[in-house]
C-alpha cells in the first residue's frame, strides 16, 4: 500500500460565500504575489480546477503516480481567518462537507482532512466535533489562526478536541503573515510556507502546546518547512538563552518526535537528512498535488534517498496508516 499523505481539493462554494466581502489584502499570499506570478496561477485555473475535483481526473493521476491512496485536504487558499465568525463557520463547513462528499464516492481510494475556523476557538470545537462525526482524521489550519499564534491558551479548548477525538493537526500556510519583501521570486511560496512553517513549530514547542498536550498529533507538510534542517541553531538558542530555555523543559530537537512530515521537499538527499534527524516513523509520502509547487514523482523520490527498505515501506505506509487511523 502506497498512500499519499498531502494532497488537496477546492470548495466551489467558498468563493461565492466570500466574494463580497474578501478584500484585497484578505489573503497574504494573493496581495504580496507579483504580477508574473498572478498571471501564471490565473494560466492554470482550468487544469488545476479538473484536478481539484473531478474524481476520474484524481483517480487516473493517483494510478499514474503509483499511489494506492491519497489523503485530501482542502485548499489552504480558502482558509479565510480574516472573515466573521458566523462566515467563517459557515465556509469550514461548507469545506469540511465537500471534502466528506468527495471521499465518500471513492471510500477505498481517499481519506478526508477538514479545516477549522480556528480564529473562533468555540466554533472550531463544534466544527472538530462536527467533522469527526463525517469521518474526517484531522484538520487542517494556518500556521496561526488570525491575530492568535498558535500558542495563545484561547486555543487550548480546540487542542483538547482534537485529542480527545484522536484527529490530528496539519499546519498549512499560505503566503507569509509580513510578506511585503517575498514578492520577486515567487519567493511568496518558496520562502513563505517553509518560514511560516518554523515560526508554527516554535510557538508549538516554546508556547508549551506540545506539552500541555501530549496526545496531540500535529503533521508540518514540506517536510516540516525549516525547522528540522536548522535545529541545531534553535537547540543552541535554548541552551545559551535562559529566557527561552526557562518555557520548556526539553530543547526543541526532542520534540521532532512529537510532529510527523512528510517528504514533498523535492530532493532525495533532503528527505534522507530528513529521516536522518526524525526517523522513518515521522515521516510520511506528500506530493501537495495538484499544485504546481508538488512533487510529481513522490515514489521516485523517496526511492532515491538511498534508505533501507523498512525505512521506505515505513514512509510509503505505516507513519501515515497511524497518523490516520487508516485500515489495512
Amino acid at each position: 500500500m502506497i498512500i499519499d499523505a498531502h494532497t488537496h481539493t477546492l470548495c466551489p462554494a467558498v468563493n461565492a460565500m466570500v466574494a463580497d466581502a474578501i478584500g484585497p489584502d484578505s489573503v497574504p499570499y494573493q496581495r504580496d504575489m507579483s504580477p508574473e506570478s498572478k498571471a501564471r496561477d490565473a494560466e492554470q485555473g482550468p487544469e488545476l480546477g479538473e484536478k481539484f475535483n473531478s474524481l476520474e481526473r484524481r483517480l487516473a493521476d493517483m494510478d499514474a503516480m503509483g499511489v494506492d491512496i491519497q489523503v485530501v485536504a482542502p485548499a489552504p487558499g480558502q482558509q479565510h481567518f480574516w472573515a466573521g465568525v458566523e462566515l467563517l463557520a459557515r465556509l469550514s463547513a461548507a469545506q469540511n462537507d465537500h471534502v466528506a462528499a468527495l471521499v465518500g464516492r471513492a471510500p477505498d481510494r481517499l481519506v478526508g482532512i477538514g479545516t477549522l475556523p480556528l480564529s473562533a476557538p468555540e466554533a472550531a470545537v463544534k466544527e472538530v466535533e462536527r467533522g469527526a462525526a463525517l469521518g474526517l482524521r484531522a484538520f487542517q489550519t494556518d500556521s496561526r489562526a488570525g491575530p492568535m499564534e498558535l500558542s495563545d491558551p484561547a486555543l487550548d479548548p480546540v487542542y483538547a478536541a482534537l485529542e480527545r477525538h484522536g484527529t490530528g493537526l496539519m499546519i498549512h500556510p499560505l503566503g507569509f503573515s509580513h510578506g511585503e519583501r517575498l514578492s520577486p521570486f515567487f519567493m511568496v511560496n518558496s520562502v513563505a510556507q517553509p518560514l511560516e512553517e518554523l515560526i508554527a513549530f516554535n510557538h508549538l514547542v516554546f508556547g508549551g502546546v506540545l506539552d500541555r498536550f501530549p496526545a496531540l498529533k500535529v503533521f508540518i507538510p514540506h517536510g516540516g518547512g525549516f525547522s528540522p534542517f536548522y535545529i541545531g541553531r534553535f537547540d543552541h538558542t535554548w541552551s545559551a538563552r535562559p529566557e527561552v530555555r526557562r518555557l520548556t523543559p526539553h530543547p526543541p530537537s526532542h520534540y521532532l518526535q512529537r510532529i510527523t512530515f512528510d517528504t514533498c521537499v523535492f530532493r532525495p538527499d533532503a528527505v534522507a537528512t530528513l529521516v536522518n534527524l526524525v526517523g522513518a516513523e515521522r515521516v510520511m509520502l506528500g506530493s501537495d498535488y495538484p499544485f504546481d509547487m508538488g512533487d510529481t514523482d513522490p515514489v521516485g523520490t523517496l526511492r532515491k534517498a538511498g534508505l533501507s527498505g523498512g525505512e521506505v515501506e515505513t514512509i510509503l505506509a505505516t507513519t501515515a496508516r497511524r497518523f490516520f487511523a487508516i485500515d489495512a
